[in-house]
């Protein structure tokens, strides 16, 4: 008998989805034939450029601008969702802000600040209404994107893991507050996704300035080097394992970070 993935009816939110996990997601869930509300910061032409593909295939999807700053843009997003959708079947943080790569210490306190609140209260923010929505309907799946730095060190990327950290301390906490009401929260650890070999990757970034590019040099050479599977994992591949997270197959796993690496962390 085939295998199949089955969601709770209603959209499934993707907050993030015009970065290389987030369009993983959304192209995965609209292929699966879920309608995907999916939302974008700053790239308004990326997302409207997926929208059109994904429209134009036959699948229902819709993007929409989103500030996770902004209680009211978190509102108006969830709204948008049970619109498309008659309902929200599940909430999947996917993306984030881009991350001051440097040593740690060498990065300014202001930017670490900024990067803080767009990055883990902006996810908080998201959450929380998530949880919120789903107390009232009996239930529901979020599942958070995290960082594999968490596991081990990269170099240059101290940033992502010192707000993932706070994170994933979220996605236990509310896990476990939250399992009587049927709500589960997860998180995917992810490494290098990429559907571009490393020197693709970096010849694609060739234009930044020093110590920048050095840095993400030093970072993609090191996750190539000693990523088991010799190889990035796939967009589609991320896609795979956050729609089984934000399916009804996967309602008795609360509260865990599947660490998505290719063996990476070993």
């Amino acid at each position: 008998m085939p295998l199949s993935l089955t969601f709770r009816p209603g959209a499934i939110l993707v907050s993030g989805g015009t970065g290389r996990v987030g369009e993983g997601v959304v192209r995965r869930l609209a292929e699966g034939g879920v309608p995907v509300l999916f939302t974008y910061r700053h790239d308004r032409d990326r997302a409207a450029a997926i929208e059109r593909e994904l429209c134009d295939a036959g699948h229902r999807v819709r993007a929409k601008m989103l500030d996770l700053s902004s209680p009211a843009s978190i509102d108006a997003a969830f709204e948008a969702a049970r619109s498309l959708g008659g309902g929200i079947a599940a909430v999947v943080s996917a993306g984030g802000p881009g991350v001051p790569f440097a040593k740690l210490a060498d990065v300014p306190a202001v930017t670490l600040e900024a990067f803080l609140r767009a990055d883990a209260m902006g996810i908080f923010r998201l959450v929380s209404r998530a949880v919120t929505e789903f107390r009232a309907v009996g239930g529901g799946p979020i599942v958070v994107c995290t960082t594999i730095a968490n596991f081990r060190v990269v170099d240059f990327d101290g940033a992502s893991p010192f707000s993932k950290g706070a994170v994933e301390a979220l996605i236990r906490q509310v896990a476990a507050e939250e399992a009587g009401a049927g709500i589960t929260c997860n998180g995917v650890a992810v490494s290098w996704v990429n559907d571009l070999d490393a020197d693709a990757q970096i010849a694609a970034v060739a234009d930044m300035p020093e110590p920048a590019f050095g840095h993400i040099v030093a970072l993609i050479r090191q996750i190539e080097a000693q990523t088991r599977a010799k190889r990035p994992a796939r967009t589609s591949e991320a896609g795979d394992l956050f729609a089984f997270l934000a399916s009804e197959q996967a309602r008795y796993v609360t509260g865990e970070t599947v660490r998505f690496d290719g063996g990476f962390s070993l």
